[in-house]
This record gives structure tokens, sequence and C-alpha cells, in this order.
């Protein structure tokens, strides 16, 4: 009888805790490198615990990611840093989580003795995403150095395969391209690892290492991390399962290039898995909290204000933008 009663009991439980499951838990994110630990998360059931399943979406522009909110579509999101800004000001329900990419930006040249800015001074420069996170780093630099539109003369392409495009065909010699769209076009042109005959392109300017030389910091910008929103902000339990699944992902991700690469491009379609492995020793990641990372996100928005504030939706976030 005592037995049944045990049986009964665990019977109970069981269904209980499958109750309090979650349908799903909906996770947002860009094609870039932030997103990537997540696929690793759904693989392995990261988030089992707490909902029956979990979805990945992918994000093309900040107004389909605004829309996905406006919505109630998701609860986790992988964004660019000013983009999370920009819609807590617009008072969207939305905080940061994290910062986790602090350098994805290279700038691949058909001359290898560009090595900086200065050296692209009479020359054109193919730059994805106008008035997004590649370009407003590009010009906030630009700005502390003195340079101009006149000096380099920027040609705007609505992505960074359209750059890498033109860069394959010899149509332009020079281009900012995030990661992993980089690896993606020196793997194109036989550029990398080494060729046994002269590459075609380098990896010619590191534009972090830019930003700490003119900004007389380190060689880092925060740049994209993961954000919580919506109504998934009231569930602390989830949030921390959330955090400590993603950091744990993201040392995979790192550990293992091979075995990221492949899991990528089962959800990101565009790259192949050589592009993506290549990538992630040419990427800065650390997971590190929104609080920890407030000085240098205030710093790096501060920069960004100079140019124009709305970069930032009009204004540095308050406390509670902040996890």
């Amino acid at each position: 009888m005592l037995k049944k009663i045990v049986l009964f009991l665990a019977t109970l439980l069981i269904v209980s805790a499958n109750a309090a499951k979650l349908d799903k838990i909906v996770i947002a994110g860009p094609s870039a490198n932030v997103s990537h630990p997540i696929f690793h998360m759904i693989e392995s059931g990261a988030l089992k615990k707490y909902a029956k399943k979990i979805e990945f979406r992918l994000w093309k522009n900040p107004d389909q990611l605004r829309a996905m909110i406006i919505n109630k579509e998701v609860d986790f999101v992988a964004v660019p840093t000013n983009v999370a800004s920009i819609l807590y000001n617009k008072n969207q329900p939305i905080k940061l989580l994290n910062v986790s990419i602090w350098g994805i930006l290279h700038i691949l040249v058909r001359d290898k003795n560009i090595n900086s800015l200065e050296k692209l001074k009479g020359k054109s420069l193919l730059v994805p995403w106008r008035g997004d996170m590649p370009d407003i780093v590009l010009r906030a630099i630009m700005k502390q150095k003195k340079l101009s539109n006149k000096d380099i003369h920027l040609i705007y392409v609505s992505n960074p395969m359209d750059a890498a495009s033109q860069l394959i065909m010899r149509r332009q010699d020079n281009a900012l391209l995030p990661e992993p769209a980089t690896s993606m076009v020196l793997r194109k042109t036989h550029s990398f690892p080494v060729s046994i005959v002269a590459p075609e392109l380098y990896r010619g300017i590191d534009l972090q290492q830019e930003w700490g030389k003119a900004f007389h910091t380190e060689a880092k910008i925060p740049q994209a991390g993961m954000a919580v929103v919506g109504k998934m902000r009231e569930n602390r339990d989830i949030i921390e399962a959330f955090e400590k699944a993603y950091e744990e992902a993201m040392q995979r991700y790192k550990n293992h290039p091979k075995e990221a690469g492949k899991l990528v491009v089962k959800y990101v379609k565009m790259f192949t898995p050589e592009a993506v492995a290549d990538s992630i020793s040419h990427v800065k990641m650390q997971v590190v909290s929104a609080k920890e990372a407030k000085k240098d996100i205030e710093f790096f928005f501060e920069k960004l204000k100079e140019q124009s504030p709305k970069i930032i939706g009009g204004k540095l976030p308050d406390e509670e933008f902040y996890y």
C-alpha cells in the first residue's frame, strides 16, 4: 500500500513539473557569431527543464526584430548593443543581459601594405549596412582620426554578402566585413589559411585595434550580446539558467571550432562550416554581464552619440536597461 502511495505522489510530481513547463522559449538573433552558441543550447536541450521546445528565429534587420518584440513573439534576443539601447529608449520591454562580442570587424584589402585607416586615403571602401554596427564604428574612428569621406570613399552596400561578392569578382579592392563573412571571402579566394601562391586578399585592418588607438583605450568594443524581452524579464529562474547555458555554449563554441562550424550551417545556410570554424579565432568573444560591462558600454555609446544621438535612441539608457 505504501509503495502505491509513493508511486502515486511521484507521478503527481512529474505531472506537476511538466505542467509548469512553458510550451516553448523563443530566441531570436542575426546570422552573426553572437547567435551561434544558441544553436548548441537548442541541440543539447540546455533549457529542457523550463520549456518543452526551444525555437530559434533569424532576424535580418532591426525593424524585423522590433516587430517580433511588439508582437510578443520572442523571449530572448541576440542583438547589437546600440539596437538594444534604441529599443529600450523607445519604451520596448527589453533588458540587456550580457555582452559577448567584443571584436568582429576587419577590413579586407588587396594590398598587403594597407594596415591602418590612414593608408586607405585616396581609396574606396565597401561598407555594408549603412547606419548599423560596422558603419557606425568605422565612422566614429574616422571622425576621431579626422578622416572624412573625401579621404576614404565609402561605398555602401546592402549586406556583407554584397561586399564579399564584389571583392571576389575583383570589382573592388577593400571591404569592411564582420565575421564569418571575412573568413568566407578568404576561403573563396584561396587566401586563407595560407595560399601556396600570394594570397589575393589580406586581413589588413583590425577595426578593434584602430578603435583602441583612436580613443586611447583597449582594443575591444562592446558590440553585441543577449537581451531578455517581454514577460520573460520577470522570470529570474529561467534567466539565470539561460545565462549559464549561453556562457557554457559560448565556451564550447570557442573550444570546438570544427564542430561549431558544422552545427551553425544547420541554422544559417549562407555560411560554410570551414568559414565559421576559421572565424572563431578572429572574433573577440567573452561573456560579461551587462552590469559588469556598463562602463565599456557607456564609453562606446558616448562616442556613438557624438556622431548622432539617434544611433543609441537619443540618450544613454538608464540603470534599468542593465539586467
